[in-house]
Formats: C-alpha cells, structure tokens, sequence
C-alpha cells in the first residue's frame, strides 16, 4: 500500500470513528474484466485470510464463543471466514452434541410447527436466527473480516455426514410445505425446480436467498457462494450428467439472477457472486467459470498454482481456493499444530498466485473430532484457537509484509528464476515493484538452503538502482540489498534460509 493511500485509509477511519459521516468503501472487484481484476476492501487491495469454524453460524452466542474467534483472528492478522447457515437440522443436532450443547439451545432459521417436533413450516422464517446472524455479521465487519457466506450447501442435500437430508428443511419429511412433496422419490430434483416448472418450489428457494441478502446486504464485508459441493452426491456424479446438468443450469441461471436482483434493491450496490466449480467435470467448470453474472472463480479441491493462474488469465476474475487444499492433495488445517509450516507456505504461495481470499481449514477431519482423539484444547467446534498452532505468530508477518506491497493491483504473473534455491520459485513484477517466492517443496518441511546467488530474467522493471528487501515468513525483515535491473534482469546474492523465503525489490529511494 502506497503511504498515500494508506493515510487516506487512516483519515477514512478517523472520521468514521469521530462521526464524521464518511463511509468506508465496500467490498469491490478492481479492474474487472481484465487479467489484473483484484479484490479491494475500504480502497486498498485486500489480503483475506484465516481459518474459523464452518459452524459460526450454527451455534447461538449462548453455546459458541464467536467473538473469541473473531477478537483472535483480528490481533493476529487474519480477517476471513468461509461459512454457511444451516439447511439441516440433523446437522446442527450433531455439532450440538459434539460439543455438548444441549439440543432445546438449537435456534432453527425457520419456524418449527411445535417445540420439539422438527416438521417446520418453510413460509415462516424464525426471526430469532435471523436477528442473531445479523449480529455476527456486524461484529464480524466491524472486525475487517471478510465473510465468504455460502447460500446453499450440496452436501447438506447428500445422505453422508449424518443423515443431512434426513433433516433438511426441504425434505418433505420435515416440512410441511406442498411444494416439497416430490422431493421425497429424488431429492436431487431440489436443483431441477426451474426446469420442472415447479413454482412453488421456486419460490421457497428464492425466499431462502433473500433471507440472507435482507441480513447481510448491510455490511460490506460479504461476498456470496451460490453453492457449495453442489455436485456432491453417493451415486458418485449423477447430478452431472447431461441431462441432470442441463436442469441445474437452468437453476443456477435463475437464483443467480436473484440473489443479484435482491442484492441490488437491498444495497443500491453490486454483489460479489461467485459458484463453488470443484465438484464439476471440466466442461460443465468452463460454463460456471465463465457465466458473466459470476464475478469470481471458486473453487474447492486441490490448488495448483499454475492452474489457478490460467483460470485468472483466461476468465479474468479472482480466483477462490477453499479449505487449503495444497498441490499434492493435502488439506492442512490449524486445528493440527504440526501443519504449520505447510500452512505458512500454502498461504504464501497462493498470495503469489494473486489469490486473495485464502481460508484456512480449521474443522478437523470427521473421524478425528473425539477431543480425546486429536489431543484438541477443548471442544470439536468451539475450543479457545489461541496458541494452538504457532501460525497465528507467521499471519502477523504476512499481514506485516503485505501492509507494504506499493501497489499490488499491477503487480503482473511477469518474470523467471533462471538460477537460484528453492522446489517453489514464484515471481510478480510491474514497472517499479516485483516480488519473489522461494519455497521447499510441497509437504517438506525444515528444508536447509545454503547461501547462494539468484538470478532473475524477464522482470517488468524498469532498468535502474532497486533495494531488494530480504524478508523471512517466520522471522520478518531479514536485510536490505541493492540491486541493478538491467534489460529486464537482476542479481541477488542470499543468505542461507530454511524452507522459505521472500525477496521484495522496490526503487532505491534517493539521498
């Protein structure tokens, strides 16, 4: 951030402290359209990044702590979320009883015919929920923390994971709306309600949208998953097939239109919309991906940074990488303090791929949640996350290190390590800054590099006198260098490092 725009960002949040009636802006897409679309948040470019549990938005405040997560994420440099209010109520059952909570604390988003009796009514949004979300909402902005808020989750519609659709509010068995009824011989067909002419349906659906865009259109830190894992399912891929496929098309069309359309009349502002793409074939991926109502790229499997720079240069939207999910298939997740390192270096590396939104994976795999099991400090879902795992010490030197990047909106996937250490070699550059990424190799951890020299070609500098910032994602600044960019080249005597290391080259300010 440039020093200007970073006392503007100051003075901006000095008048909104003293009253002064200025607003900050909201959560935008800069440059849209082009291979430098990034996201920017209160008129500086954002880095979103942190891990907090999927269920914030499960438990009331009586039985989850939220603000502790959001109070530790804001004094260690994280400022994100990935979550989902719930579409089932076995499954806020069993993150209840995970954590034991007593069930009758459960506060349902739609209203249950009687206490007890789990039939609900699906034109009757229990405001109690309601009121409670937007609470969160508001704390949450009023944190920084970007919320990736997810309208509709696909594996709340599969039979894994206790019995999701046994107590999904659209299963017939647990409503008590007509609309539903023929859901209980294909519950796939949830996604089938456009093409089928079901308006009734529809129109349950389309309720359930503007539910959360009523809540969440008055922050600015929200931008929305349509849906996530849509194509999970237990036949292993029947809502991809051609003709199942061409039914959800047209249902994504139509709540994509809405959830836009709501946003819009709610806000008087454009929404950030987006399509979880990792459950898809690679064809039916290229279709979302390039749907214009979708302004960013999510997706939810494996994240090949070559990959992911592909699908920025080619559909020209931000990429999303979900749950931190490395190159060589790994998820690492914070609730393991072990995956420190690979944390560290996931979240580095997908910085340099010009990603922007990283969540951190928190939830622990299903079979470890026994607190016995895992050795977790406290409960599955609502333990206290400080000092667990030592990466909240390395979030703060990557926001450090982030906080002074000059101008990171033309900072181009331009310029090679020709020779130098390092698995991972990652390189940004425009007219005047460039970065550079050395990394061990994905999974490898205190990985030893001897001094040694780097060369650099194909830089988008400038020829002239740069300082090359030396800088350690465990330790901060390291030492500054000077370097001379001559036909687009440079060369950077290292020091010795173990795993990773950054380098950061800005002009040499005169005397």
């Amino acid at each position: 951030m440039t020093k200007m725009r970073l006392w503007i960002t100051v003075l901006l949040g000095l008048a909104s402290g003293l009253g002064g009636g200025i607003a900050a802006a909201e959560l935008t897409i800069a440059m849209p359209g082009s291979r430098l679309a990034h996201f920017t948040y209160r008129d500086a470019p954002l880095l979103s990044f942190g891990g907090m549990s999927d269920f914030v938005f499960y438990f009331p405040e009586s039985a989850y702590d939220y603000r502790q997560w959001a109070d530790w994420q804001a004094e260690h440099g994280m400022n994100h979320v990935r979550a989902y209010p719930p579409l089932s109520y076995r499954t806020m059952e069993v993150v209840f009883d995970e954590d034991n909570v007593p069930r009758d604390q459960i506060v349902f988003p739609y209203v249950e015919t009687e206490p007890g009796s789990r039939r609900f009514d699906l034109e009757r949004f229990n405001d109690a929920y309601w009121n409670e979300l937007r609470k969160k909402l508001a704390y949450l902005n009023d944190k920084g923390i970007i919320v990736h808020l997810i309208i509709f989750n696909g594996w709340n519609i599969t039979y894994e994971h206790s019995g999701n659709w046994d107590g999904h509010f659209f299963n017939p068995a647990v409503n008590i709306n007509p609309a539903t009824s023929h859901l209980a011989s294909n519950e796939y067909a949830f996604y089938h309600s456009v093409a089928d002419s079901r308006p009734d349906l529809v129109a349950l659906q389309k309720a359930w949208i503007r539910k959360l865009v009523e809540v969440a259109a008055g922050f600015d830190n929200v931008y929305f998953d349509l849906v996530h894992e849509m194509a999970r399912n237990r036949q292993g891929g029947w809502i991809t097939e051609r003709g199942e496929w061409e039914k959800v098309k047209l249902w994504i069309d139509v709540m994509a239109a809405t959830l836009r359309e709501e946003y819009a009349d709610s806000s008087g502002a454009k929404a950030i919309v987006g399509l979880d793409g990792g459950p898809f074939t690679m064809q039916q991926r290229d279709w979302i991906f390039s749907r214009p109502y979708f302004d960013i790229l999510i997706y939810g499997k494996s994240h090949n940074i070559q990959q992911s720079m592909q699908w920025r240069a080619k559909y020209r939207k931000p990429y999303v990488p979900q749950e931190s999910w490395d190159d060589n298939g790994a998820k690492w997740s914070y609730r393991f303090p072990d995956h420190r390192t690979h944390i560290r270096k996931y979240v580095w590396k997908m910085m340099m791929a010009k990603a922007q939104q990283l969540d951190i994976y928190v939830k622990p795999p299903r079979e470890s949640f026994s607190p016995d099991a895992l050795d977790a400090p406290g409960l599955p879902h609502r333990y206290d996350p400080r000092g667990w795992n030592k990466f909240e010490e390395d979030a703060l030197l990557l926001r450090q290190f982030w906080n002074q990047i000059e101008d990171y909106g033309s900072l181009r996937v331009q310029g090679r390590v020709i020779k130098g250490p390092g698995r991972h070699r990652f390189v940004l550059s425009s007219g005047d800054e460039a970065l550079v990424y050395l990394a061990s190799q994905t999974g490898k951890e205190a990985v030893e590099f001897p001094a040694s020299t780097l060369r650099l070609s194909n830089l988008g500098l400038d020829d002239g006198t740069y300082t090359a910032s030396l800088y350690s994602p465990t330790t901060g600044p390291i030492e500054m260098r000077e370097v001379i960019i001559r036909y687009s080249k440079a060369t950077i005597p290292l020091p010795a490092f173990i795993d990773d290391l950054m380098i950061h080259i800005t002009p040499t300010t005169p005397q």
